[in-house]
């Protein structure tokens, strides 16, 4: 509330399109953040008999509310601009919106590094969102001041229209950029970097009774990731064996990716198909020389298709 304020009284005492596009990105954060605020409390209960997966998806819901909200706001001040119905740009405009312009910058430049932090650590969309928004905030400020300190030394002020219009371009594209990642949550959209770091973990820490992971799918609920897939185990281990080795491989996959995780895998035994490709010695029942390992790559990790692929 308070870099707004800064940002309204820079607009007032100093007029144009420039302080205007910056206070109503202000204005904006204040909104998104409030929204962003209840998202997050809302996507960290806990699960119910009616979320039997969590709230995890109102983070990615949120995000999305977020970004409508951007759009429309960048649209509105587009069509102020272009009609000028806003206050006229003052001769001193520079001079007299430095101070509070530059106030806010400090303000928001701290608050972004907080919440950034605090995205990381939580592996939350909003938090992150809102981290951007706040540098954005900064960066168009600083862009601001730039077209005020032209045409304080004598650019033409039609300078000015320009920045405030380049700023709205701007505050419209992140609403996309935030569109787009809140869409790819909501719609279970595969993670290509996670699933990545699923593979990397696997070859890291491959065990010989893993003879072949197939069929792997990740979903993101909130902070927490839902993992499911076929790991295949020798065909003449005991339950117990299998679901012990099971656990062992859940835990090592848990320590690597560093955020709640929930596995559901299921476990086939091994066929011809892998007989060639199982690193299990000694085994009685081999029936093929060991030929290779099969790779834990992503593009391997994806196909429901046991033994060699592609």
């Amino acid at each position: 509330m308070l870099v707004l304020l800064l940002k309204g009284l820079a607009y007032q005492v100093g007029g144009g399109a420039g302080l205007l596009s910056d206070a109503g990105e202000s204005f904006l954060n204040v909104l998104t953040a409030l929204l962003g605020l209840y998202g997050s409390l809302w996507a960290q209960r806990p699960r119910d008999s009616d979320h039997p997966y969590g709230h995890g998806k109102a983070d990615a819901l949120f995000a999305a509310l977020q970004a409508l909200l951007v759009g429309g706001t960048a649209l509105f001040l587009a069509y102020t601009m272009m009609t000028g119905a806003y206050r006229p740009l003052r001769r001193e405009a520079f001079l007299l919106a430095l101070p509070y312009e530059a106030s806010a910058m400090i303000l928001n430049s701290g608050l972004a590094l907080l919440l950034w932090q605090g995205g990381r650590r939580l592996h939350s969309h909003l938090l992150t969102a809102e981290a951007w928004h706040l540098l954005s905030d900064v960066a168009t400020s600083a862009l601001v001041l730039s077209g005020l300190g032209a045409v304080h030394a004598g650019l033409p002020p039609l300078l000015d229209k320009g920045v405030g219009l380049v700023l709205v371009g701007l505050i419209a594209y992140g609403a996309f950029r935030l569109l787009r990642e809140s869409s790819a949550a909501l719609l279970d959209e595969q993670d290509p970097r996670l699933l990545a770091r699923l593979a990397e973990a696997l070859e890291k820490h491959r065990r010989p009774e893993w003879i072949d992971i197939h069929n792997v799918r990740i979903q993101r609920y909130g902070t927490t990731l839902h993992i499911d897939g076929h790991v295949t185990f020798p065909w003449y281990w005991s339950l117990q064996q299998a679901h012990s080795a099971l656990k062992d491989l859940e835990k090592i996959l848990a320590e690597e990716l560093r955020r709640p995780v929930e596995f559901f895998w299921h476990m086939d035994p091994c066929e011809p198909p892998c007989c060639a490709h199982c690193q299990v010695a000694p085994c009685l029942h081999r029936q093929h020389p060991f030929q290779s390992v099969i790779p834990f790559r992503p593009e391997t990790l994806f196909p429901n298709q046991k033994g060699p692929r592609g």
